[in-house]
């Protein structure tokens, strides 16, 4: 048997309200409720323009000791002026799963031009020794359009393994 006829007859039963405004609840109010507060693609092109932003400078070291902060330089530029978050879209490490999302704001004094550092912590701990780390980041602006995405790759290294390497 079909659910909605379940649903129909189980809700007239409890308390007479009709199936018509079972169906209205279930179908149009959602829908109003999804579409009130979405602006369209135009309405935001043309509040916060055209131009999507571009990152125009990247840099981060490609090996770094365990224990140190893996620093990621980014600069950026929108001619509109309403860059409005970083997303760090995925962390994958050798043998785990990947990490979720993160997204960093960036202010409103620095929507035109962005530069500066996203830093990432790390653990001292020699087992990180020979394991990589991808990290893929872009920006988004209030309009909603993305920037190419940046890829970075970064290997641990620890002083357990700098003391192998000097034996050999």
């Amino acid at each position: 048997m079909d659910i909605l006829p379940r649903l129909r007859l189980l809700i007239s039963k409890r308390g007479g309200i009709t199936s018509t405004r079972v169906l209205l609840w279930f179908s149009v109010l959602p829908l109003f409720f999804f579409t009130t507060h979405c602006a369209t693609v135009e309405q935001r092109e043309a509040r916060y323009g055209l131009n999507p932003p571009a990152i125009t400078a990247t840099f981060a070291r490609e090996t770094i000791m365990s224990g140190d902060t893996w620093r990621i330089y980014l600069n950026a530029f929108d001619e509109d002026g309403d860059m409005d978050m970083i997303v760090i879209s995925s962390v994958l490490q050798d043998g785990r799963c990947p990490y979720p999302f993160d997204t960093v704001r960036i202010t409103e004094d620095s929507g035109r031009d962005l530069s500066g550092y996203l830093y990432l912590t790390t653990n001292p701990f020699e087992e990180l020794w020979n394991v990589n780390v991808r990290l893929s980041l872009y920006i988004v602006d209030k309009a909603g359009h993305k920037s190419e995405i940046k890829n970075f790759t970064v290997r641990f290294f620890s002083k357990g393994s700098e003391k192998i390497a000097d034996k050999a």
